[in-house]
């Protein structure tokens, strides 16, 4: 009597299937888990910095008491004139309530940060003699970038978050926008202008990206870099 197994071939024919599908489904798996990172640890710095940013209030009053100064202005020649003063106490004032460390003033801690859409957006992003940037512990860094309003009505001005690791520095992936507001540091919520891969209609690349923030955050992924048909109303994942 003679038992029945399976042929040589079949064998391969079902290795091969399988290794078929490995190939389809483990990069997209990767690229999720490494996506859920991202948000874990955007997560984690917006919490900490926030945290912060309570206790700060309670000891100096809002913002619009740390000594805030208008980063761009020009003087009666026209002529621009920067002042990182106001945007360095922002900072400066966070980092007594967190286990942070400045980094040399122009420090270039990335070389280029790229928009979502695949533009350069900054170039030697840090370098400036007159910024000021800190490291949490666990490599994140952030800073302030321009203070806008002195009133911070209803924004001071911009936030930045850059998260640890990561070959290329894209804006919505690995260097997040914030606002600085009387009540918290807030994500960018420009959702719909501002976080779109494939637009690059916007001739300043810088925007491009920042709006991703608060959706991160809020739906907990990643996923407007695989499809183009998110809504705050409507669909909140790719299928």
């Amino acid at each position: 009597m003679y038992k029945k197994a399976f042929t040589l071939a079949e064998v391969l024919i079902t290795l091969a299937v399988i290794g078929v599908v490995a190939a389809l489904t483990i990069p997209t798996l990767v690229t999720k888990y490494h996506e859920k990172q991202r948000v874990t640890q955007l997560k984690k710095a917006y919490s900490v910095l926030n945290q912060a940013f309570i206790m700060a209030v309670g000891d100096y009053g809002t913002p619009d008491n740390w000594g805030l100064t208008i980063t761009q202005t020009k003087d009666e020649e026209d002529n621009e004139i920067y002042d990182y003063t106001g945007a360095i106490n922002i900072s400066k004032t966070l980092t007594n309530y967190l286990n942070a460390k400045p980094l040399s003033k122009g420090t270039v801690f990335e070389k280029s940060v790229y928009s979502l859409d695949g533009r350069l957006a900054f170039e030697n992003w840090g370098g400036k003699e007159n910024e000021q940037w800190y490291e949490l512990g666990d490599g994140t860094i952030f800073g302030t970038g321009w203070v806008s309003i002195l009133s911070c009505n209803p924004y001071c001005g911009d936030f930045w978050v850059v998260l640890p690791g990561g070959a290329k520095k894209i804006i919505g992936v690995d260097v997040f926008n914030f606002y600085v507001t009387r009540k918290g540091i807030i994500p960018n919520n420009h959702f719909d202008k501002y976080c779109n891969k494939n637009d690059g209609s916007d001739p300043n690349a810088t925007m491009q990206g920042r709006g991703c923030t608060q959706w991160a955050l809020y739906n907990d992924n990643m996923d407007y870099l695989h499809c183009d048909d998110l809504s705050w109303d409507g669909k909140h994942k790719c299928d």
